[in-house]
This record gives structure tokens, sequence and C-alpha cells, in this order.
């Protein structure tokens, strides 16, 4: 606003110096005298090329042709301003008066440069040395008030240059300012990309914010079919309290308007009070904002800087997280309807910010997953967010831990989790689309994975854990029956069961499973493919008995999560339980071969070498015979 007051002083400088003269002088004269005064006030040029036009009365007016004002000695970038034209209208009755009112100000296709050195040193500080801008300030004061009633500015670009920045640039710009007494209004259009934007600002004393005061202000900005807008009070400070709201059907979209990069951020709507203080703190209070579905409520505390430090509290109904998540919902493309999703997950969001966000929910919908009352608290640190589980309620049990999302250098998840009482009927069909299992779990669980979809996290992750299961149920087979000569069908009901694995590669290896029976006991081992969604695994049910060589007879499970193949391994069977039987059956037939060819054992030798002997003697006396040989 600083600029807007020397503005003022320059034009107040022109206009008392020219009243005497525009009576008796042409246009070029004028303009030749301007430039003097411009020159020995700011010690810049200023050109006019083509006619300059006056009008007297009751608008002291000036019309330009083209016009441009030299930029600062130390740049080398061109002049700070031009334009195709340019019109200065001033209340001449009120300039005899000694105020200075002016009526309009219109400048076509203004070309404007705003630069800052690796000093400092700003353009726009026309009058660089200290006495100068006192002399100007006092000569200001003397006019009893200055006001500006209408600005038009049509197809301007405006530049900025910093040698601490990048450089800015704004095209397409038109703007138009309407100023009462106070109040003021204001229209600007401009193209920072492709698209529009559009700001409109009605202003309660403009006089009173440029001096840094606090003022109401409303604001809206609409661009792409987006709309944000502020009520409430403001200052240039910047200090801010009010009402803001926001319909961003597409974010990316305004993002990209304003020249930033392309995103998929889902559309929002947001209201709520906010606060900007002059420590450049934002505070949201009464926040409601809603997303993919989602209605929360808010409070936070935002530190701006250049990554903003946020401290929020957040409150959710139902909270469905499918579409963060790739869940079923989510639209993601799959490489097979039984692989996990193979589309690059943007984990972009974690370095945004840093802080600490408390989030509670009446339930949460992971998209595979489902939960009841839950509170999280989830901590942000360089692109590393730790979740903890504070309370996770589902399946009749609940979940503590932490679940660990780190985006430093490439993708990775990892987690400690214990579960008590968890359904695994429920559990097992959201997790793995298996429902054959029923019974309450308590289970330690540790994992890691990396890659930047979820197929490849599921296939790289490594890990251990351990299970116990009260009474609960496998359908799909009767132990009880199978060993009554029965094997389709039915249900086993078992009293106990315990496990604990190891994951590496994305497959779970398990050698100790251990399910107690009323009168069976069953043991199981084998693998279980997390990435692949696959089984291969066998249980082992055997009769209980004192001596612990009950019959036993060995199940396998092959295939795919979602229909895998459950039969008794005949083959194991028969090697597990008659072992010594087939042990004699296989010497009573080796005693045989030997009493048919003749064959006697020696002193040690046992009856299969006896038999390859004579054999390798036959075969020998054979080839002799053939040769012609004894």
């Amino acid at each position: 606003m600083r600029v807007v007051k020397i503005l003022l002083s320059v034009i107040v400088i022109l206009v008392l110096s020219l009243v005497g003269l525009v009576l008796f002088l042409p246009g070029e004269k004028i303009a030749k005298i301007a430039a003097d005064q411009v020159k020995a006030q700011t010690g810049r040029t200023l050109t006019f090329d083509g006619k300059v036009n006056f009008s007297f009365f009751p608008t002291l007016g000036v019309t330009t042709e083209s016009i441009a004002l030299s930029n600062a000695d130390w740049s080398e970038n061109g002049p700070m301003f031009t334009a195709e034209g340019a019109k200065i209208g001033v209340d001449a009755m009120a300039l005899i008066g000694g105020d200075v009112m002016v009526k309009d100000i219109t400048l076509t296709a203004p070309n404007i440069l705003l630069e800052k050195d690796s000093a400092g040193q700003a353009n726009w500080d026309l009058l660089p040395t200290s006495e100068t801008e006192d002399a100007a300030t006092e000569e200001v004061s003397e006019a009893r008030v200055i006001t500006l009633d209408q600005l038009k500015v049509t197809n301007a670009s405006v530049r900025y240059l910093d040698a601490a920045v990048q450089d800015i640039t704004v095209n397409d710009l038109t703007a138009e300012l309407d100023w009462g007494s106070d109040d003021a209004s204001l229209d600007v259009s401009v193209k920072l990309a492709d698209e529009p934007i559009e700001l409109s600002a009605d202003v309660g004393d403009l006089n009173g914010l440029i001096a840094g005061e606090i003022t109401t202000v409303a604001l809206t900005v609409k661009a792409a079919g987006n709309e944000a807008g502020f009520e409430g009070r403001a200052s240039i400070a910047p200090e801010v309290d009010g009402v803001a709201t926001a319909n961003m059907p597409s974010p990316g979209a305004f993002l990209a308007a304003l020249g930033q990069a392309p995103s998929d951020i889902p559309g929002v709507d947001f209201s709520g009070n906010v606060t900007l203080t002059k420590e450049s703190l934002l505070s949201l209070r009464g926040s409601e904002i809603s997303i993919l579905g989602n209605q929360l409520a808010a409070d936070a505390d935002i530190q701006l800087a250049e990554k903003p430090y946020v401290t929020a509290s957040v409150s959710a109904g139902d909270l469905d997280l499918t579409t963060f998540l790739g869940g079923a919902d989510s639209g993601a493309e799959t490489t097979s309807s039984a692989d996990w999703s193979s589309d690059p997950i943007d984990a972009s969001a974690l370095g945004l910010f840093d802080g600490s966000i408390a989030l509670s929910a009446n339930s949460i919908n992971t998209g595979s997953l489902q939960f009841g009352v839950s509170r999280l608290k989830i901590d942000v640190e360089n692109s590393r967010a730790v979740a903890t589980l504070q309370e996770l309620n589902g399946y009749d049990g609940t979940v503590t831990g932490q679940f660990v999302a780190n985006n430093r250098s490439g993708l990775s998840v990892a987690g400690q989790m214990s579960l008590a009482g968890l359904a695994m009927n429920g559990l097992l069909v959201d997790l793995i689309e298996v429902d054959r299992f029923t019974g309450n779990a308590d289970a330690q669980i540790s994992f890691l994975g990396s890659g930047n979809s979820l197929n490849a996290i599921m296939n790289s992750l490594k890990g251990d854990g351990n299970l116990e299961v009260g009474q609960g149920t496998i359908s799909g087979i009767d132990l009880d029956k199978l060993f009554r000569g029965s094997s389709l069908g039915g249900t086993t009901v078992f009293d106990s069961m315990t496990a604990s694995w190891t994951i590496t590669g994305g497959v779970l290896d398990n050698q100790d499973l251990l399910m107690d029976l009323p009168s069976v006991q069953a043991a199981g081992a084998g693998t279980i493919g997390l990435g692949a969604q696959s089984i291969d695994y066998t249980f082992t049910p055997q009769i209980k008995n004192d001596a612990g060589d009950g019959l036993a007879i060995p199940v396998r499970v092959q295939g795919p999560w979602s229909s895998p193949k459950i039969w008794p391994d005949v083959e194991a069977a028969v090697n597990q339980n008659l072992a010594e039987e087939k042990e004699a059956l296989q010497e009573k037939a080796k005693e045989a071969v030997a009493e048919k060819l003749g064959v006697t054992t020696e002193e040690g030798q046992s009856i299969e070498d006896a038999v390859e002997q004579k054999i390798e003697e036959e075969v020998k006396n054979k080839l002799l015979n053939l040769l012609g040989g004894n």
C-alpha cells in the first residue's frame, strides 16, 4: 500500500505543477513539463510517444497514447511501466480548493515490472531519499483530501522478479475499482494458466485499509468451476477474522488455474470461522468439511511457514476411507479380479505439513475392513506419519498399536498391533474373503512392506506374529466324520487353536498350528501367499490316545483364497499310519523274489544286495554265451 501512497504523491506533484499551465500551453509542452517534474521528483524518465490531449472543465483530464516510465538505474530488464494508452481525470474545482479528487484513471494494455535486487532494493521505491520522500509527504499533506473514484485496467501484464524467489508473470489482467468516500469495490480477472481467475472484493473503508487499519471485507474468488469466499474483517498486516467458505468440486483444476501443478485432489466443501494473526497463526474454529461423502467437524491451529505445522482435532460420523486406501469401491483398476490393486499410490500429502491430528469417528470403512467407534492420533514429521490406535473397535473386539506410513525415500508401511477378542469369521471374510473359520482371536502382529502400489506392498511384506483362538469352527470338513469314513462336507468344532508365523516376501509361513478338539488333535503347517492371495496348507488331525499314536489323516488346503480345494491326503495318511505294516509287506515281497530266483544270502548281506548280485551274474553269463565265450 506504500506504493499507492507514492503514486498518489506523484499525481499530486504533477497536477499542482501543471494546473497553472494547462490554459496556455499545448499538450506536447505540458507533457514535457510533466516528464521534467517526474524526473526531478523520482529520477525516472517519463516518455510519451504520440499525442497528449487535455480537457479543462469540470474535469481536468489528460489523455495519452503510448507512455513509458523507466526502471531503477540498477535494473537491466527494461522499463518499469509501459502502456498503449493512459487517461487521468481530476476534479478541477476541488483541485483549486486544495483537494485532489481523482475521478478516473484508465490504463490500456499496461506492462508493469516489479523487481527487487539482491540487496533488497525495490524498483517501485520512486522516492528513494528520505529528504525527497519527506518533502513529497509534506506536499501531499497540504491537500486536504485525496480520493480515487474509479480505476480501470485492461489487458495488463504484471511481472515480479526477486533475486530470492522465482520469476512470476501475470497476463491478461483486467481490473476495475470503484471507490466512494470510504467504501470500495474491486473486480479483477486474470489468467495465470489456461483458466481465468475472477476476484470480487468489497471493502468498508479502503482509506483505513491502506493506512493499516482493520475494516470490513467481503471477498470471492472463482476459477475452473470452483469458488472460495470470505466475509469478516481484515487489515494489510495481514490480519483476518471472519467466516470462510469454499465450494471446490475440482480443487486440482483450481490449483492449476493458480499456476500450480495439476493434481487429483478430491472435491471438498468447507465453511468455518477463520482467524489469522500478525504472527502468521491461522486458526479454524467450528469448521465443517464435506469430502468424498464424509462429513467432518474440525478445529485447528496452523502455524504458517514454508512447511506449515498443524495441530488439529477432527471428529466424524461414519468415515469412509475407501477412495483414499484403494479399496473395492475406489474405482482403482487391478490386473485381475484376484489381485491387489497395481495403481500407483500418491503419498505426496505426507510431505505437505508437519503436526499432530486427533481423529474420532463413529465408524471407519477402509474398503475392506469395517470398524466401529474409534479414536486415533496421527503425528506427521518430515513425510512420515505415525497413526496411534488409541481405540479401534470392530469384529466384536479391539485393536491397539501403531501404523506407520513413510514416504521419505519411497513409500513403506509398517505396523505393530495387538488384537483382542476379534471375531475370525467377519475379519477373514472382509480381509481375505475366507468364510470357513469362526472363533474369537487374540493376536500379536508386526509387519513391514514397501512399494508404490498395494500389490507391490503386499508382495514385499515381512514380519511375524502369533495367534490364540478360543472355541470355534471350520466349515467344509468334519474331522469326526472323516475318521468314521466320510470325507465330504460338514463342520469341525474345536476347543482352541494356537499358531505362530513369519512373513518373508509376501508369504506367510506357519509350521506349528495346533488345534484341540474333544477327541481329536490337529496340527498344521504350510504357507499363505499374502501377495498372491493363495494358500498351500496341510492339516493333520489325529485321534487322541494315551500312546499318542492314534490314527491320523492329513487334509490338504490348496488354491486361491476365494475358492481353495480341500481334500484328504490318502498317500500321506498311509505313510503316517501304516508305516510298520508297509515295511513288513515290502520285506515279504523281497523274500518271495529271492526264493523265486534261488538266491541265498551270505552273512551280513541284505536280500536286495543278494538279488542284485544274482541278476548281475545271470546277465554276465548270457553275454559270454552270446559272444562265444565259455
